[in-house]
């Protein structure tokens, strides 16, 4: 019980109320649904993983490794093959995550040590993922997957995000402004096409979206406070 006191000793009211809300509304409206329970596992551990490194704690991995086995199997079966292969990869990235956050944890607050781009590092940002979504679309197209485009743009910036989060950057949250964007459209087309197991996955990119507004602004600040 202290361990917990702990570890919520440096929360807002208002985080702990988030992270409390967004489960309980992934559960509720799983079971309204009568969703799988391997959906609702997946959009359970990826929103308590997205809160946890909203507020920069390194615990985000755990629950992350749970949502990219689970929601890759999900994918596989609606033939998204764009989001299978980048859970696939997030594996490795996950674990080298863990230790290269590992190392940069303020002792005051078990928080990362984040950062901000240079104007350079923006330009290098933006020309690169246009190039990538483009050419990841044509591979797409190529294995006859659903929705290239839409699935090209999630899966890139993603794997760029994820990348950014690893390097301790707080632009990382812009790109997954635009990937849960991207996402929240991918899943309503899924669910236009009458799988309704998909409703669980759509609110979990909703939720995943107003969280990556807010750890936004609060690695922007993370990053203040480490300068």
């Amino acid at each position: 019980m202290n361990r917990i006191k702990t570890f919520f000793s440096d929360w807002t009211m208002f985080e702990k109320c988030w992270l409390v809300l967004s489960a309980v509304t992934m559960v509720v409206l799983s079971l309204v649904w009568g969703d799988s329970l391997l959906a609702l596992l997946s959009g359970l551990a990826g929103i308590i993983s997205v809160v946890l490194c909203a507020k920069g704690k390194i615990l985000n991995y755990a629950f992350g490794l749970v949502q990219a086995v689970t929601y890759a199997y999900i994918c596989f079966e609606q033939h998204i093959y764009g989001e299978v292969m980048y859970n696939i990869i997030m594996v490795p990235i996950i674990i080298i995550g863990f230790f290269s956050w590992k190392k940069n944890m303020a002792a005051d607050n078990a928080e990362v040590k984040a950062r901000n781009l240079t104007a350079k590092g923006w330009v290098l940002l933006i020309v690169g993922s246009i190039a990538a979504v483009a050419a990841y679309c044509g591979i797409l197209n190529l294995l006859g997957g659903e929705f290239a485009l839409v699935d090209a743009t999630s899966t890139v910036l993603s794997m760029i995000a994820s990348i950014l989060m690893v390097a301790r950057y707080s632009e990382q949250w812009v790109m997954w402004v635009v990937v849960n964007v991207v996402s929240v459209v991918l899943w309503l087309l899924v669910l236009i096409k009458g799988d309704m197991s998909a409703v669980t996955l759509l609110v979990m990119w909703s939720a995943y979206l107003l969280n990556s507004t807010y750890g936004y602004i609060n690695w922007r600040k993370m990053a203040k406070e480490n300068k």
